[in-house]
């Protein structure tokens, strides 16, 4: 009988929100140093050089020239608008980088057979070949790290039920455990756990 685990709705949704906010963070901060601070320093110069002209009724003037009468808090330095780019760079590849992993991992399953379990990447395992099964974050996390041995190659990983369906990844995490020669790696004892005495 085949067990399969797939990718979680709530999983994508995150990865997703996570992706789509940092690209709109980024172009956030390359709006602001393309047009918004831009157009500032247009407004902050104006009123300057009013003054200089001897200007005695600034409201008037701005109006006339479509500037709020209400002058900018500061004039923004090269620097400052370079800021923005940086950041926004930053902000977006970031974004980008959620978004791609999300493509990457948006059809990945992890299966079990009565033969073998197979990766997210697609590996498939023998039970004879698993060398490891770590449950000390499967109480608190739902974590547990798959280690094997392939023909010399070692490798790992992990059975997340967050990320994956949580019943099926359980059966499968079961199943891997009912063919496993070695005892599983104990959970994290609690802090209440007292120590047990020697023999005098």
């Amino acid at each position: 009988m085949l067990t399969e685990a797939s990718i979680t709705s709530i999983w994508k949704k995150q990865k997703l929100f996570v992706g789509i906010f940092l690209v709109g963070i980024g172009g956030w901060f390359y709006y602001d140093g393309i047009f918004t601070w831009p157009k500032s320093n247009l407004h902050f110069d104006a009123h300057t050089t009013y003054l200089k002209d001897g200007g005695i009724d600034w409201p008037k003037y701005a109006a006339e020239k479509g500037f709020p009468a209400e002058l900018p808090h500061k004039r923004y330095e090269a620097m400052d608008i370079a800021g923005q780019f940086a950041f926004g760079s930053l902000a977006a590849l970031a974004g980008l980088s959620v978004l791609i992993y999300l493509a990457t991992q948006f059809r990945r399953t992890v299966k079990a057979d009565p033969e073998a379990v197979y990766s997210p990447a697609g590996v498939r395992i023998p039970y004879s070949d698993i060398t490891g099964v770590g449950k000390k974050k499967w109480a608190d996390k739902g974590l547990a790290t798959i280690r094997y041995e392939i023909d010399g190659k070692k490798g790992e990983f992990i059975l997340d039920d967050y990320k994956f369906e949580r019943q099926p990844i359980t059966a499968i995490l079961a199943e891997i455990e009912s063919h496993f020669s070695q005892p599983a790696e104990p959970e994290e004892p609690s802090d209440s756990t007292e120590p047990t005495p020697k023999d005098s």
